[in-house]
């Protein structure tokens, strides 16, 4: 799929991404890059002896942000997007290892700017796990290139 240009989001633009399994290497890495150092997220004995968890649970921001990682890895925004100008996430149910998500994009509003060349658009987006239940809701707010946009020639080095 080629990244829509500004002009292409419309009423009824809608996208759905590939899904992704979170495991729980990349919980526990994204965990110790970020120092999220709590029992609910490090300690294996604690998540399986409570009654609320009973697998790795992922901190709020790790499905956040493979949300988005499969928005760029769908090419969602390659050569059109030229800044992330907001997101306002909603966790509404937890994201476990073993859980499947995929990201359900559709257009919500856009708006031109001052400058042909872009616009803002805003998309609203539901991760939806394996169950089908919707994890996270969230606004993402973007300045998306025009096809009014001119790519500077190349120079040589």
């Amino acid at each position: 799929m080629s990244a829509p240009y500004f002009e292409d989001y419309s009423e009824d633009w809608s996208y759905e991404t590939q899904s992704t399994v979170v495991t729980d290497e990349d919980i526990a890495k994204f965990v110790d890059l970020h120092k999220f150092h709590t029992p609910t997220f490090t300690d294996m004995n604690y998540v399986k002896n409570s009654a609320d968890y009973g697998a790795r649970m992922a901190p709020g921001l790790f499905g956040l942000c493979i949300a988005e990682g499969l928005v760029m890895s769908e090419g969602l925004t390659r050569k059109r997007g030229i800044f992330l100008m907001e997101l306002s996430p909603k966790f509404l149910k937890p994201v476990f290892a073993g859980d499947t998500l995929k990201n359900r994009v559709r257009m919500h509003s856009k708006k031109a700017t001052s400058k042909p060349d872009r616009g803002v658009v805003v998309t609203a987006h539901e991760v939806v796990n394996q169950k089908g239940e919707v994890v996270i809701s969230y606004l993402s707010t973007r300045m998306i290139r025009t096809q009014a946009y001119v790519e500077a020639p190349a120079t040589a080095a």
